[in-house]
């Protein structure tokens, strides 16, 4: 999938196209009830409400703006250990970097990774196995972490504090970038190009940010798992059993989603189905997700 902002061309890469979550067990504190009124925008693309399913994607956007190529996130990644998650478990062959030729990039001519936040299922293609070891997936970029992400993800490694599943992603698709140097920390105001500045996100990670594009005739705004679901915009006060502040995420959230009310801004987060972004209406003292066939402009 394809669309424009502004002066920008993105393209969604898609590594998992249907990761199914328990959704009462995901957002816990769901009005299920209430959320059956909306399931006419919601199912099937985005829950499966009989079977109590949640319908995420993972996916990748390359964003070309100016002369610059940029990966926002880099999703799961091949030959990983996984065993949490039997899909991402020891994958080989899906076609990941195939995808991002087939949408008219070369790898080698990524210029930027930036990767959101430091789960899993966002930083798992910075490195491939070669020769027995992870080394850094685009030859050459420079990756981009967020200075607080970084340092809160090491301070836990130091500790031998981290969960499993992500302790293993930051070990095999963050360490070997930072070990050949080709790292850069970033913080809130950085900018990817010109009218691409991140933004910080907090609440599902401490450090987590988001990039915001602003354009005479276009603004979007790459918010990663700030929202994982447009359940998320029905119900803004649910937030997922993964974030780490749940409080702090809900303020982040309602954030987003007020600025693009008021100023008609394209939310593109990591995890949508269907139509991967969308906008968002009043809805009384509610939100409500826009979902067109025409994503152009702001």
């Amino acid at each position: 999938m394809r669309f424009a902002i502004g002066a920008a061309v993105v393209d969604v890469i898609v590594d998992d196209d249907d990761y199914r979550l328990p959704l009462s067990g995901f957002l816990p504190g769901l009005d299920a009830a209430a959320l059956a009124r909306h399931r006419a925008v919601l199912e099937p693309e985005f829950v499966d409400l009989a079977d109590d399913a949640l319908r995420v994607a993972v996916q990748s956007y390359v964003v070309r703006s100016g002369d610059r190529t940029i990966l926002i996130d880099s999703c799961i990644g091949d030959d990983r250990d996984r065993p949490q998650v039997p899909a991402w478990n020891q994958r080989h062959g899906t076609g990941f970097l195939d995808r991002i030729r087939q949408a008219d990039t070369d790898p080698a001519a990524v210029d930027i990774v930036f990767c959101t936040h430091l789960h899993v299922d966002h930083v798992g293609w910075n490195t491939r196995l070669a020769d027995g070891r992870f080394v850094p997936t685009f030859a050459n970029a420079r990756y981009l972490f967020g200075r607080a992400e970084l340092a809160d993800w090491l301070a836990q490694r130091a500790a031998g504090t981290m969960p499993a599943l992500h302790g293993a992603a930051i070990e095999d698709s963050v360490m070997p970038i930072l070990d050949v140097g080709r790292a850069d920390l970033v913080d809130d105001g950085h900018e990817l190009a010109p009218g691409l500045a991140l933004t910080p996100l907090p609440g599902h990670t401490p450090g987590q940010m988001g990039v915001r594009l602003d354009h005479p005739s276009g603004r979007a705004v790459f918010c990663a798992d700030a929202m994982h679901s447009p359940v998320q915009i029905v119900q803004p006060d649910v937030s997922t059993v993964s974030d780490i502040d749940r409080a702090q995420a809900r303020v982040t959230r309602l954030a987003l989603l007020e600025e693009a009310v008021e100023t008609g801004r394209l939310m593109v987060p990591a995890h949508f189905r269907g139509r991967r972004c969308g906008r968002v209406r009043r809805a009384g003292d509610a939100f409500a997700p826009v979902f067109s066939r025409s994503l152009s402009g702001g």
